[in-house]
């Protein structure tokens, strides 16, 4: 709609209202002139808070001449009897200008201080995104040109040749994982998610997702309870796995290494339901409501690691692509337990007869 259009539309709306307040105090008899100018008035503020000021402007004007020609003597013309009434007339028309001014002014910096505070944040937030992903991005290859240099290194033995390939392959694994998560944040930043599902088994999503981080999940043990393995499932595997990959990466890097990660998968009506349970430190009633919030990061995880950020708000747009959620809470034996819910459809896998020789 445009704008005119629409600034057409709420004169008549603001109109309407000053002539039914007109055809209403009519027919109870109100004659009060101090009624209706505070009614007429009360009007034009309501609209001046809610439109522009050239609406508001005309809507005194509408409020001036009904007043005018309906209350004030002599009834139904728009001459004006006396001073007093005429001072009054003009009384209305000046406060309604002056405060469909103030209001319109005290909407328009409200709107200013808004869009400075939210420029504010997000150059705040760009510049600590940019500072984590510089982080993120340095230290593996650090890494890599380290261990690369030390493979050519002629008193090196075979064995401590491969832990230093072994130490390449990782990192260049982990520089591949946050270019795919700066992709995947692109995408969902301009809806460009493909939803491509396919029939797959629960168990097939949960293996993807735990190859994929491999190695984040290496010093934890992982406990599965996986829905058997008689049902298929409709869903995008790739979407849902790598969104379970960034639950679990979380999970991974806030708890303490060597404890345990529970992963369950069950069906629950029409939706496939995948559980992370940690035995961390759990997470703060300041920050849950933010968690999957773009590069949010609450205090306590900005000391416990340096990161993007990115990995859980990914992991909602991801879902969220294919009409699924996520939610988190602390679990009530400690830790956090993170929930995705992924809407499906099933139906039975079929059975393999056993081969005959």
């Amino acid at each position: 709609m445009s704008t005119r259009i629409r600034t057409v539309r709420q004169f008549v709306a603001s109109a309407a209202a000053i002539a039914l307040l007109t055809a209403l105090y009519a027919r109870l008899h109100i004659v009060n002139t101090t009624i209706v100018a505070l009614t007429f008035l009360l009007v034009v503020v309501i609209v001046a808070a809610m439109s522009t000021r050239w609406v508001a402007l005309a809507t005194s004007l509408a409020a001036f001449m009904a007043f005018n020609f309906f209350f004030l003597p002599p009834v139904g013309s728009l001459a004006v009897a006396g001073a007093e009434n005429l001072v009054t007339l003009f009384t209305l028309l000046a406060v309604s200008v002056v405060a469909s001014h103030l209001s319109t002014e005290a909407r328009r910096r409200a709107q200013e201080a808004t869009a400075a505070e939210v420029a504010r944040r997000s150059a705040e937030l760009k510049s600590s995104l940019l500072a984590s992903l510089g982080h993120d991005l340095k230290t593996p290859l650090t890494a890599v040109m380290v261990a690369a240099n030390n493979l050519n290194a002629p008193s090196l033995t075979e064995e401590q040749r491969r832990e230093q390939a072994a130490i390449v392959r990782a990192e260049l694994e982990r520089l591949n994982r946050l270019f795919q998560d700066m992709a995947d944040m692109a995408r969902i930043e301009t809806n460009a998610i493909a939803v491509e599902p396919e029939w797959v088994q629960p168990a097939e999503i949960v293996e993807a997702a735990l190859a994929q981080v491999q190695p984040t999940l290496a010093q934890h043990r992982i406990d599965l309870d996986v829905a058997d393995d008689h049902t298929l499932v409709r869903l995008d595997p790739r979407l849902t796995s790598a969104a379970l990959a960034h639950i679990l990466e979380n999970a991974a890097q806030y708890s303490e290494p060597g404890s345990v990660i529970l992963v369950g998968a069950a069906l629950s009506h029409d939706e496939l339901r995948f559980t992370v349970r940690d035995h961390g430190s759990g997470i703060s009633q300041q920050d849950l409501p933010r968690l999957f919030e773009r590069s949010y990061r609450g205090a306590s995880a900005q000391r416990a690691r340096p990161g993007t950020g990115m990995g859980l708000s990914i992991s909602q747009g991801l879902l969220n692509a294919e009409g699924g959620r996520v939610w988190a809470n602390n679990h009530a034996d400690g830790g956090a337990i993170f929930t995705v819910a992924v809407p499906i459809e099933s139906r039975p896998a079929p059975v393999l007869e056993p081969e005959t020789t």
